[in-house]
């Protein structure tokens, strides 16, 4: 699972039986895939941002932009 940040609010696009793999915002449609390792890619920009969480820099300081979508309260 891939928690909040910026505003995006990720939910998980499988079927049942397979495995998890593509995640989308919800809000704004970014997507981003969990991938086996623990790292997650983010399909943003030209070349798409990879994060490992060895690297230990928190999901807010990567240059993925924020949610684009404010919901109506």
């Amino acid at each position: 699972m891939i928690p909040d940040f910026k505003g995006h609010h990720f939910v998980e696009e499988f079927k049942p039986g397979e495995p998890p793999s593509w995640h989308h915002c919800e809000r704004c449609g970014v997507k981003a895939m969990l991938r086996p390792d623990g790292s997650t890619f983010f399909n943003v920009g030209q070349r798409g941002i990879f994060h490992k969480p060895e690297d230990r820099i928190p999901l807010n300081a990567l240059p993925v932009p924020p949610c684009n979508v404010v919901r109506p309260a």
